[in-house]
């Protein structure tokens, strides 16, 4: 197993003391590491940070020992307090549009990161316009749901179709 580190931190590098998240990393396909004749899914493991000092640290299956190309996205699941006291996750969830490569060595999750492993280096371009109307500038890959938005849609407008397009490059 490989040791990987880092902070969850708010933008101005100070700690969430309103909010409790875990950092959660998901393998992107099952496969088989190679030195030790280990079958590993692809699940999703989290580490929860110090609340203190924001500090994380989780034992991965390393990706350079694997027999197909492999790597870990990373998302935070935030926690909420229900009524009764007790932690729940939240209906939110922050997914970092990036993915690391960890050798066997293990690392800070800063040193881990692979830009060219086709993430990290621009938009997110699955994002999904609502609208009854096409986006003005659609990027490639951007989904178009033929809808009214809001929560009660009129289900007898005919501009509601439901229809689901996406734009190709």
């Amino acid at each position: 197993m490989a040791t990987v580190t880092g902070n969850l931190k708010d933008i101005t590098g100070g700690l969430l003391d309103s909010r409790e998240g875990i950092v959660q990393f998901t393998l992107n396909q099952g496969n088989i590491r190679v030195n030790g004749d280990n079958v590993v899914p692809d699940n999703t493991r989290g580490a929860t940070p110090d609340p203190s000092t924001g500090e994380f640290s989780i034992n991965l299956e390393p990706t350079d020992q694997m027999a197909l190309d492999a790597w870990y996205t990373v998302s935070v699941l935030w926690l909420q307090q229900d009524d009764g006291g007790f932690k729940k996750p939240a209906a939110l969830a922050s997914y970092l549009d990036m993915k690391i490569r960890v050798p066997s060595s293990g690392g800070s999750i800063g040193q881990l990161i692979d830009p060219t492993a086709g993430g990290g280096a621009g938009p997110n371009n699955r994002v999904v316009w609502v609208s009854q109307t096409p986006p003005s500038k659609p990027r490639p890959w951007m989904l178009w749901l033929e809808q009214e938005p809001g929560p009660n849609p009129d289900p007898f407008d005919p501009r509601n179709t439901s229809d689901l397009h996406e734009w190709r490059p």
